[in-house]
């Protein structure tokens, strides 16, 4: 009986033994790629979770920093009419200082206290 055992393991294998086995091979192959087809789909649904919340996040930074922008134009734009409007100012005040009326007498004046100290010797 043993002799027997030997030479039916040593036999090939039936057509009908190579196909059940190349079934069972299949199942194993159907079943392993079922599951990697699932955990791609799982990553591919995560990943696209990911862009679209950064997509949003991004979005949302991008108004925010569009409305600073803006608010930071429409300050400068009002700083830089302000400026104008002061320098205007400055330069009516300037004028009015050097064209005032006693400028003639405190002119005057100083020529007399530059005399005086002259002749005293101070100064």
């Amino acid at each position: 009986m043993a002799a027997r055992r030997t030479a039916d393991a040593k036999r090939a294998p039936s057509g009908a033994e190579s196909a059940r086995a190349f079934g069972v091979v299949l199942e194993r192959l159907e079943s392993q790629m079922g599951a990697v087809l699932e955990a791609v789909t799982t990553s591919s649904q995560r990943l696209d979770a990911k862009i679209d919340a950064l997509g949003a996040h991004l979005s949302e930074r991008i108004s925010v920093l569009e409305q600073v922008v803006r608010q930071n134009s429409d300050d400068i734009r009002k700083n830089s009419e302000d400026i104008l409007a002061l320098r205007n100012e400055v330069a009516r005040l300037r004028h009015d200082f050097d064209h005032r009326e006693e400028r003639g007498r405190v002119d005057a004046l100083e020529a007399r206290v530059a005399a005086l100290e002259t002749r005293l010797g101070v100064g």
